[in-house]
């Protein structure tokens, strides 16, 4: 029993006791550091290679620190490249060059507003919050605008005012309407090509990705983070990795930050954290939640597990994958609503991806059911071939594999009905109620006079710039349909006609992906369960509990968080003292 161990902490207790399986991995008992053989040796390691990885990788070597990057996929870029490469910086470079004054106490009262309405108390110096929860957004704040200038000023980052297309105008907030909202279009950047124009997320991940390898960083795919290694003090010096069936020890002399995915793809973890069912996400496949076993293995505290980037998504293809391509970010048409299994319109079918699919997680306690969680999108010749080819809206109009058609109410109820019987095992017997094309009927005539008059009387749709705007933008009216354009008062809103046929898509409850995990500080350092920070552990993205709750600020508000969590944990980890031994 040559091995003393009176030293252990509570920290090596909790990283495991002879073994701890979770999932496929199989953790064994910390070693003490001097024990560890050491593969290779950095001051800072970044696992993740999406914008919080690079952000953090740059700055890092910008500090003076050796880093290396692991990535457990074998490409590069994360989901960061399958995104739209957006950033919702607050008090940006343009905003400022156009004399826009985007201050901190307005800002942080809409972000407190939109994040936190059951706590928001503008009266209250934290305006209501807890001191953890206004910390993060002050921080959010405090270091977006900087971390944006730092990379650009480097040369790490090329971006300008993100506008939307066909309007020429800055991008609303998705909750640009409220008061508190004092700078409620602007804050949103998007990546420049070469040419000048502007471009997607492969853009953005191709300018840091050139970054990180003009600096001669490290970076290592194929390779993927097992469990930390900590110290007899119960630090996180260095990290067990594996790659080819082979396991390597990777010394970190400062710190360690991770900045890799949410578990969208780990069924186990997507079972047990979700409130209610997400049927797919759009991550990428190595989104599986590691980050929650390798920190709470070392003592790590869980913030909130029930958060994700969420958007409707179509249902035929989360059945076939849950995989996805994409989501149905913004619903194409305007002679066209949205309703549940009981024929009625639950939600203002013009809102941001975010806020309207969560819609579907609403439970009725009379019923014991989830009766939104699937939502039938219907919609009628005219928004059928006014805007075919905007997706999920197929080009052709005819009955394909995600478009169920009938000729009358009574027909297109029947169809759906038929699909629901034949897809009943995959959903857990979801059908419509008996009454469901009377009660459609009723609906489609309310919505028609909310259509005529440009009010939306139940939902709004179309009184905040959001819905109208991005309509334009997402929801283009074919000039070649043979149907007029839309001169009601509401753009967003045309009267369904009273003749089919008509048609429906079935949208489910879907992500981008999720983002609950460890707690993190102001700093981005991973928290233990006494609120305590775990030395030389960072943490940044999609694998932490979200710095922002639920809410989705504005376009390009998941990458804005990353780059700026990355940068935050990458100065903190810089002040680490570093470990020679």
């Amino acid at each position: 029993m040559g091995e003393k161990h009176q030293g252990i902490t509570r920290r090596q207790v909790l990283a495991g006791a002879g073994a701890l399986s979770v999932g496929a991995i199989t953790l064994r008992t910390s070693r003490a550091q001097s024990s560890v053989k050491w593969d290779h040796e950095t001051d800072i390691l970044v696992v993740g290679s999406g914008v919080g990885g690079a952000s953090a990788a740059i700055t890092a070597h910008e500090n003076g620190d050796a880093v290396m990057v692991l990535e457990k996929a074998p490409i590069t870029g994360g989901t960061s490249a399958k995104s739209a490469g957006v950033l919702w910086i607050p008090d940006n470079f343009t905003l400022r060059e156009k004399g826009i004054e985007d201050s901190k106490e307005d800002c942080l009262k809409y972000l407190a507003r939109y994040s936190y309405p059951e706590h928001f108390n503008p009266a209250d110096p934290q305006l209501g919050l807890a001191a953890s929860q206004f910390e993060l957004l002050e921080a959010f704040y405090d270091n977006a605008s900087k971390a944006t200038d730092s990379l650009r000023e480097n040369g790490a980052l090329k971006v300008a005012e993100w506008r939307m297309f066909h309007l020429d105008r800055s991008a609303p907030d998705y909750l640009d309407q409220v008061p508190e909202n004092k700078v409620p279009a602007g804050r949103a950047l998007g990546p420049l090509k070469k040419d000048g124009t502007m471009g997607g997320g492969v853009d953005l991940m191709m300018q840091l990705g050139a970054a990180v390898k003009k600096r001669g960083i490290g970076l290592l795919t194929n390779h993927r983070a097992r469990r930390l290694i900590l110290n007899p003090a119960g630090r996180a010096v260095g990290l067990e990795v594996e790659s080819g069936g082979t396991v390597v020890a990777m010394k970190a002399r400062k710190a360690i930050i991770f900045a890799s995915g949410g578990y969208a793809h780990n069924p186990e973890f997507v079972s047990m954290y979700q409130a209610h069912r997400l049927w797919g996400a759009c991550a990428m496949p190595w989104s599986t939640g590691d980050f929650i076993n390798i920190a709470g293995a070392a003592g790590a505290r869980m913030g909130i597990m029930s958060s994700a980037w969420r958007t409707q998504i179509l249902l035929e293809d989360a059945l076939l994958n849950s995989k996805l391509a994409t989501g149905v970010f913004f619903p194409p048409g305007d002679s066209m609503i949205q309703v549940n299994r009981y024929g009625v319109r639950v939600v203002n079918e013009n809102r941001n991806y975010n806020d309207r699919t969560e819609v579907h997680g609403i439970y009725d306690p009379s019923r014991a059911e989830f009766p939104n969680q699937l939502l039938f999108m219907i919609y009628d010749q005219r928004s059928a071939e006014a805007f075919a080819g905007v997706y999920p809206i197929p080009a052709d109009p005819g009955d394909t594999a995600h478009v169920l058609k009938g000729d009358s109410l009574q027909g297109l109820a029947a169809r759906i009905d038929q699909r629901l019987s034949e897809i009943a095992p995959q959903t857990g017997g979801v059908s419509l109620v008996p009454s469901f094309a009377g009660h459609l009927k009723k609906t489609i005539d309310r919505f028609n006079g909310f259509a005529r008059s440009g009010k939306d009387q139940d939902f709004q749709r179309g009184q905040a710039a959001y819905d109208s705007e991005w309509h334009q933008v997402f929801s283009p009216m074919r000039t070649d349909s043979g149907w007029p354009p839309n001169d009601g008062p509401n753009i967003t809103m045309h009267p369904i006609r009273d003749e089919g046929p008509y048609y429906a898509i079935i949208f489910a409850a879907g992500a981008l992906d999720t983002c609950g995990g460890p707690a993190i500080d102001a700093s981005a350092r991973v928290l233990d369960t006494e609120d305590q920070p775990i030395p030389g552990l960072y943490g940044a993205g999609n694998c932490i509990a979200s710095p922002s709750g639920e809410a989705y600020w504005g376009a390009g508000h998941t990458l804005a968080l990353a780059l700026t969590f990355g940068f935050i944990a990458a100065n903190a980890a810089h002040h680490e003292p570093r470990n020679n031994a």
